[in-house]
C-alpha cells in the first residue's frame, strides 16, 4: 500500500517508519525540506547542539 504523511515531526517520522517497517511504501511530506531539526516552538532551546551541523537532507527509513 502507498501511504502518504503529511508533516515531518516526531509523529509524522515515526509512523512513516513503522509504515516502513509493515511493508508499506510511504512518503513524506512538509512544507519545509529536509528533517526538523529545529526545536518545536513550545519546547524552546531542547535540539541536541550536534543535530544542527548534521546532514539535514540524510534520513534513511
Amino acid at each position: 500500500m502507498r501511504v502518504v504523511i503529511l508533516g515531518s515531526g516526531v509523529v509524522g517520522v515515526a509512523s512513516a517508519w513503522y509504515l516502513n517497517q509493515a511493508g508499506h511504501e510511504v512518503t513524506v511530506i512538509d512544507r519545509e525540506p529536509g528533517p526538523p531539526w529545529k526545536p518545536a516552538p513550545r519546547m524552546p532551546g531542547k535540539s541536541p547542539p550536534d543535530m544542527l551541523h548534521r546532514g539535514r537532507h540524510q534520513v534513511c527509513l
